[in-house]
């Protein structure tokens, strides 16, 4: 499979964030200066203040979303890979692991006859 999906999936990840991060903040203008509802401007006094408390709970989500919910996509994503031979590196990995157990056994073999000649 391509390589090239994945990759304009990420850039488009990446450059979505710069957008909605000025999105946010035209959408957080909107919602503190809306005539129809002055809760947010009687609740802070100054748009500063209500940005700030915004950036805190987002804080607090970001925070969250690194103790709780990345090492769960990590972990999922980790299982994903090793199913069905998805993963070319885990099979070089397994690959690996077999050719060091040989090589223990051929070192354990070449230890005890180096051990019988020695007995001799």
């Amino acid at each position: 499979m391509s390589t090239k999906v994945g990759g304009l999936l990420i850039i488009v990840g990446e450059t979505m964030f710069l957008f909605s991060l000025l999105n946010f903040l035209m959408i957080t203008r909107l919602q503190y200066y809306s005539s129809g509802d002055s809760f947010m401007r009687t609740l802070f006094p100054h748009y500063l203040f209500f940005l700030a408390a915004l950036f805190i709970a987002a804080f607090i989500g970001m925070w969250l979303t690194y103790v709780y919910v990345f090492p769960s996509k990590q972990r999922f994503a980790q299982e994903q890979a090793i199913k069905d031979d998805r993963s070319p590196l885990f099979n070089k990995v397994l690959d690996i692991e077999s050719d060091i157990e040989e090589l223990k056994t051929a070192v354990i073999e070449l230890s005890k006859k180096m051990d019988h000649m020695a007995e001799k």
